[in-house]
């Protein structure tokens, strides 16, 4: 059921169920409501008593957990990230604190990678903390080596290449895994990560500094891909920077604002909450 709430777009209601969902499991749960700074600090201050010196390899060798409770509780985790992201952005950080912390605790499972990833998003980012950022990134990516870890890579590089990598390397480095990281998502049959990688690398294609002239065509390319796909949400990003590089050469961009107004029309009559 939280797995469905979430693919139609209604946060609001998934959060409740996998909060609850954690209640009847006995595991704890994340407060409902808006977190205040000094909350957030209290939390990442646990988590980082628990990472004490751990370097990303004594994180990646960790056991692996083995606690069908907690198993079922950090795919709540997984679940309640994307949703608080949308709905409530400052119950975000707990909610990846939380995923870390019983990693540590109690043991890895598919989705530590992904909690460490955005652990290091949060590092390299808000807490201003990049070195540290970048060894969670490690970390993550070293646990994707593990048996039957593929199918999370493509939001592990969409996470640690697009907010991690590029505070201490050039953004031009970040495009091939990018790339990579769209191409494993299409063979595990991961569509919307496939789209994620693809909106990240667009993005800092732009940023690069190559010419507006090759990037119109990579995003033209890029939107097609998108609508065979089925990725309405992903092609919405791409097309509103497909306009901006279009304003910025002077060339026609009505074409491109009848499609990003079609594509809102259609969002509004089919109660696509998401795009």
């Amino acid at each position: 059921k939280v797995k469905s709430l979430h693919a139609a777009g209604n946060f609001d209601e998934c959060i409740d169920v996998a909060l609850d969902f954690r209640r009847q499991l006995g595991l704890p749960i994340v407060k409902r409501k808006p977190a205040s700074k000094f909350t957030i600090l209290k939390e990442y201050i646990r988590v980082k008593r628990l990472l004490k010196n751990k370097t990303a390899e004594d994180i990646a060798n960790l056991p692996m957990l083995d606690d069908e409770l907690y198993e079922m509780g950090q795919r709540m985790i997984h679940l309640l990230g994307a949703c608080v992201y949308q709905v409530e952005p400052t119950m975000f950080p707990l909610i990846v604190f939380q995923g870390v912390a019983t990693s540590l605790r109690h043991g890895l499972d598919s989705t530590s990678s992904e909690s460490l990833a955005m652990l290091g998003m949060l590092l390299c980012g808000p807490f201003g903390k990049p070195r540290e950022g970048l060894e969670m990134a490690k970390a993550a990516e070293l646990i994707l080596e593990k048996p039957g870890m593929r199918r999370s890579a493509p939001y592990i590089i969409f996470t640690t290449q697009g907010f991690c990598y590029h505070w201490t390397s050039p953004l031009q480095e970040t495009l091939p895994h990018l790339l990579k990281g769209y191409q494993i998502a299409l063979e595990t049959g991961e569509h919307e990560k496939a789209g994620f990688c693809l909106i990240m690398r667009s993005y800092h294609l732009f940023f690069t500094g190559r010419s507006l002239d090759s990037i119109q065509e990579e995003l033209e390319v890029t939107i097609k891909v998108l609508t065979e796909l089925k990725q309405e949400i992903s092609k919405l990003y791409i097309i509103v920077l497909l306009t901006t590089v279009k304003k910025l050469r002077g060339t026609d961009v009505e074409a491109d604002d009848k499609i990003l107004e079609s594509t809102m029309a259609t969002a509004a009559s089919t109660v696509n909450i998401p795009v």
